[in-house]
């Protein structure tokens, strides 16, 4: 499996998934990562940061830069 996170935006995450409906909502910082992306950042070496939308409970990762 490809891991390729994008980037961590600056300013506000919005929720893709929202988005695609006509919603703009903001996510907000996730303490834990999935196991598999925080297996995968250890692994690799890479800080990697998720985010939570507060209206359709989704979690999206990010690459830290």
């Amino acid at each position: 499996m490809s891991h390729e996170y994008r980037s961590l935006p600056i300013g506000p995450v919005m929720c893709d998934t929202c988005f695609q409906s006509g919603e703009k909502v903001e996510m907000l910082p996730h303490p834990r990562l999935p196991p598999e992306d925080q297996a995968w950042s250890d692994a690799q070496h890479v800080e990697l940061q998720s985010y939570r939308c507060p209206e359709c409970e989704g979690v999206q990762v990010f690459r830290v830069d």
